[in-house]
């Protein structure tokens, strides 16, 4: 399995997820939560497996494409979630605004743990890879 490439990976892990699906359909068919449990345990593990071993190579313009797709997507959801948050916890005093106002306050957690964990990742990031510590140009 040492020289396992790209379409080699993708095929072991559709048999992977099918066997997941599979298992997963039976289990829930006989109310067995923990046998489902257990699959999906499995199947991550056995991708995983699978990956370390997988050889597979990856292209810069590839990685810059993933990284301007991920700040892309940090800069449109964490103000919406953000946004989102606000208004539900500024929303009028009503009988039913209790469980949106409970909504808002897990957005306005989710929000803040998202801004938190970016922060980590790239002073981390910025660490690994030799950046400054000033933001000198």
């Amino acid at each position: 399995m040492s020289g396992m490439n790209q379409k080699r990976y993708r095929q072991i892990r559709i048999v992977i997820i099918f066997f997941m699906a599979m298992i997963l359909s039976i289990a829930i068919g006989i109310d067995s939560y923990l046998l489902a449990m257990i699959s999906i345990i499995t199947g991550i593990m056995f991708s995983v497996i699978v990956k370390s071993r997988a050889k597979i190579r990856v292209d810069e313009r590839e990685m810059a494409i993933r990284e301007k797709a991920a700040n892309l997507t940090y800069a449109i959801f964490a103000p919406t979630i953000g946004l989102g948050a606000a208004l539900l916890i500024l929303i009028p005093d009503t009988k039913d605004s209790f469980y949106l106002e409970a909504l808002g306050t897990v957005l306005a957690y989710l929000s803040l743990f998202l801004i938190a964990l970016y922060a980590i990742s790239y002073s981390f990031l910025n660490k690994k890879y030799g950046g400054s510590n000033s933001d000198e140009k």
